[in-house]
C-alpha cells in the first residue's frame, strides 16, 4: 500500500506588481511550499482558496481594495488566515494599522528571501 502524501501547505501571495507576485511565488516554492499567486484581493476572493490557503503573502498598497481591507474582511469571512505583508511605503502608522488588524508581520520590499522563510515557517506552525 502506497502511503498519501498530503499536498504541500499552500501558500497565497497577493500583490498586484507581476515582477514581486513572480519573484515571491518562486522564492515560496524553492522552500518547499506549494504557491499560488493573484494580482488583487478581489482576485483572491474570486478565487474561493482561504480554506485551503496556510499563509498569506500579500501587498499593503493595492487599489480598489487594499491588503489591510482583505484581511478584515478574510476575518469577518472566518478566515484567521496567518498573513504576512510586504510594502513598499514604511509608514509606521500603515505599520501599526497591519500589525493591529491581525498581521504577523510587516516586511519591507525588497523581501529578503530567509525572513521571509521564517515568518511563513512560524505560520505554517502556528496554523
Amino acid at each position: 500500500m502506497n502511503p498519501v502524501h498530503a499536498p504541500p501547505a499552500l501558500v497565497a501571495i497577493v500583490d498586484d506588481d507581476p515582477f514581486v507576485r513572480t519573484a515571491t511565488s518562486s522564492l515560496v516554492r524553492s522552500f518547499g511550499w506549494a504557491a499560488q499567486a493573484f494580482a488583487s484581493p478581489q482576485e483572491f476572493l474570486a478565487a474561493d482558496v482561504a480554506v485551503s490557503t496556510r499563509c498569506l503573502v500579500c501587498d499593503i498598497h493595492m487599489e480598489p481594495m487594499d491588503g489591510i481591507q482583505l484581511l478584515a474582511r478574510l476575518q469577518q469571512e472566518g478566515h484567521g488566515l496567518p498573513t504576512v505583508f510586504i510594502t513598499a511605503m514604511t509608514a509606521r502608522a500603515v505599520r501599526e494599522k497591519a500589525l493591529l488588524q491581525g498581521a504577523l508581520c510587516v516586511l519591507d520590499k525588497p523581501i529578503d528571501g530567509s525572513e521571509l522563510e521564517d515568518w511563513i515557517q512560524r505560520a505554517m506552525v502556528g496554523a
